[in-house]
């Protein structure tokens, strides 16, 4: 039963961290398209962290 909790996190988290990775590029490519400054840009890759770990927390809540 551990085994099974623990691969079931492992993929959570496999989804959550291709997700945001996901999300990250397509928020890069519109900032890349605007005049975005370095706050913006540091302020996207913390709501990103952010996103990350929100899910990955939840995931360890449902699986726990």
């Amino acid at each position: 039963m551990n085994l099974t909790l623990n691969t079931m996190l492992v993929l959570w988290g496999a989804g959550i961290m291709m997700s945001v990775l996901l999300f990250w590029g397509a928020l890069r490519l519109a900032l890349s398209t605007c005049d975005a400054d370095n706050m913006t840009r540091g302020l996207a890759a913390l709501f990103c962290l952010l996103l990350l770990l929100a899910g990955l927390a939840l995931g360890v809540m449902f699986t726990v």
